[in-house]
């Protein structure tokens, strides 16, 4: 990666430090305010230039930063905001913006960043979620609490767990409840 970067997201800013591998400078500074026109007017110094990349944790906001980071042509990378945090170890003294990022652009170039799953963009008015306590199964079926439960929110870990231990035994889950198959 030539140039190796990381955010830190805010509601009013996003804190930056990229670090040009080629040159060796490291450059840091705020995207203020912290909206998509102005992250892309940003973003755009980077038009060109091949092996950008870019960490962020995914917290609060990481989602448009992502989409806006894709339109760009630089490679996201997600951080796992718990394993992240514990990889920098115990506290010792407090935590800034400057912090946050250095860790993130540091773990990026290791190699060692701890990623979550970025899911596929989905557009609006495109997902059809399921209701709360209902679990789609690795075989297709609908997996559902029985009606009317007072408790059936309650139990949806364990409804999606059962379906976590039965999908890797082929359509066998689907003996549970025929009628509950997806169409």
């Amino acid at each position: 990666m030539s140039i190796v970067g990381a955010f830190d997201v805010h509601r009013r800013q996003l804190t930056f430090e990229y670090l040009d591998t080629v040159t060796g400078e490291l450059r840091r500074g705020r995207v203020v305010p912290a909206d998509r026109e102005h992250l892309r007017e940003w973003l755009a110094r980077f038009t060109g230039q091949p092996d950008v990349a870019f960490a962020l944790e995914g917290c609060t906001g990481w989602r448009y930063v992502v989409e806006e980071l894709l339109a760009a042509g630089i490679e996201p990378h997600l951080a796992e905001p718990a394993d992240t945090a514990a990889l920098r170890g115990k506290k010792r003294h407090a935590k800034t913006d400057k912090t946050d990022t250095r860790h993130l652009r540091v773990h990026l170039l290791a190699g060692d960043l701890p990623e979550s799953w970025i899911p596929p963009h989905v557009p609006a008015g495109r997902a059809a979620p399921l209701p709360a306590a209902q679990a789609i199964l690795p075989c297709g079926c609908v997996l559902r609490p029985p009606a009317r439960s007072a408790t059936a929110h309650l139990l949806r870990g364990a409804w999606v767990a059962l379906g976590r231990s039965l999908g890797g035994r082929g359509r066998a889950c689907c003996l549970l409840r025929p009628a509950a198959r997806r169409a």
